[in-house]
């Protein structure tokens, strides 16, 4: 008997607290979790693991980021408005964030007086700050409802096709099964294809051009991070058309 047993990371939340989104550019609320490696039998665990990490989750942008507990007042135990999440969890952040929150100022309102190698830095870390995110979702195969869809297509192609097929022509009823189970493989494999894709647009495009939008980043500047991180072998530059981003981007700075 095969038994699948090994290690896997559990999580556990913790709580709420205010704390800095890089990505929002601003204060968020963000969920703190607990990361513990735990051993498990057929995927299923006992206890919470050996303690490896904290994380924080962004209510906003829905990216997590490595957390220090320690660094809050007070964990909520429920979401708050920000105000008073702000005021239970974080009360000194505007003087603990001080320098962080004046440079998100000077972005807003004069981001081309940046020097050039601040501006390249900046338009770099939300690539950076997304790309574990990426590494994570293109390491595995992952299904979204257009598969499952496709899924449900393939099995009524498999159930109408040959009965339409025995209707119409008795003698080609094998022909007709044939027929069916290669289209329903070929609608299963074009959506697939696109999973890949569909997950870029639907959550990485979206937060990298929020991110990106305050500094208004040219062509130039966007091709010569991509490269960079291309050739470091970052998938969420390869991933990425620079034409579908600057769109974006000038679509959420007009939002």
């Amino acid at each position: 008997m095969f038994i699948v047993w090994g290690k896997k990371l559990v999580y556990r939340t913790l709580g709420h607290a205010a704390d800095f989104c890089p990505l929002c550019r601003t204060i968020r609320p963000f969920e703190l979790r607990r990361v513990g490696l735990a051993g498990h039998v057929y995927y299923i665990t006992a206890g919470e693991g050996k303690l490896v990490g904290h994380e924080r989750t962004c209510q906003t942008c829905d990216t997590a980021f490595e957390a220090d507990p320690g660094r809050y007042t007070a964990i909520s135990k429920r979401q708050t408005p920000l105000p008073e999440l702000i005021k239970t969890s974080f009360p000194t952040i505007t003087q603990v964030l001080g320098e962080r929150l004046a440079l998100e100022e000077k972005i807003k309102s004069t981001p081309m007086l940046l020097s050039a190698e601040e501006r390249h830095l900046l338009i770099k870390s939300p690539f950076l700050l997304l790309s574990p995110k990426v590494e994570k979702r293109f390491a595995s195969t992952h299904f979204d409802k257009e598969v499952g869809f496709a899924m449900l297509g393939a099995i009524a192609l498999l159930t109408v096709g040959p009965a339409l097929g025995k209707a119409i022509a008795p003698d080609s009823a094998e022909e007709a099964v044939l027929v069916s189970l290669a289209l329903g493989v070929v609608l299963v494999g074009w959506q697939m294809a696109l999973c890949g894709k569909r997950f870029m647009q639907r959550q990485i495009m979206p937060v990298l051009a929020g991110a990106l939008r305050p500094l208004r980043p040219t062509e130039s500047e966007l091709k010569t991070v991509l490269t960079e991180l291309k050739q470091l072998g970052h998938k969420v530059a390869k991933k990425l058309p620079i034409t579908e981003l600057q769109a974006h981007i000038t679509h959420s700075a007009q939002a």
